[in-house]
């Protein structure tokens, strides 16, 4: 038999798992392999160390957990209950913010319009204007006597 076999036969010995019947086979098998026998003596100082540390807990004890379990849950429902309105207070910030963005964008999409009518109405007066000034007549200005300070402008036609 194999040192890994033997050291599932220990594992199940301590589990309380090996057949009665292969007891006397497994100390057999210890007498004659030092490296499982080291593997049993490490399992049993572990399983003895365990025992001793073992303490039976008090009633009381269960009864402060779970006492103790429902104040952790009503702390958790305050909490619950703070996040619930705050994200119902961000949702509706964001509702409102969203509402200005569009009125506002609306706004300023009017603008845009208005201000492109006028800039077109702007270039035909001006087109209108040079138009005007371009149909008159050129003018002669000449110059009266010096003391009287007379201008006299006529059309050249």
């Amino acid at each position: 038999m194999s040192t890994e076999d033997l050291k599932t036969m220990i594992n199940l010995y301590f589990d309380d798992e090996l057949e009665k019947g292969k007891e006397p086979v497994l100390f057999s098998m210890l007498s004659q392999d030092s490296e499982a026998r080291e593997y049993f003596k490490k399992l049993n100082a572990l399983k003895n160390g365990i025992e001793k540390t073992i303490e039976v807990f008090p009633n009381t004890l269960d009864e402060k957990i779970l006492h103790s379990v429902g104040k952790l849950n009503e702390t958790q429902k305050v909490l619950f209950i703070n996040k619930k309105v705050f994200s119902a207070i961000t949702y509706s910030v964001t509702i409102i913010l969203l509402i200005l963005t569009v009125f506002f964008y609306s706004q300023s999409e009017e603008y845009k319009v208005q201000l492109f009518d006028l800039t077109r109405e702007v270039k035909k007066q001006n087109d209108r204007l040079e138009l005007i000034m371009n149909a008159m007549p050129q003018v002669e200005v000449t110059g009266g006597y010096v003391r009287t300070k007379q201008i006299v402008v006529r059309p050249n036609m």
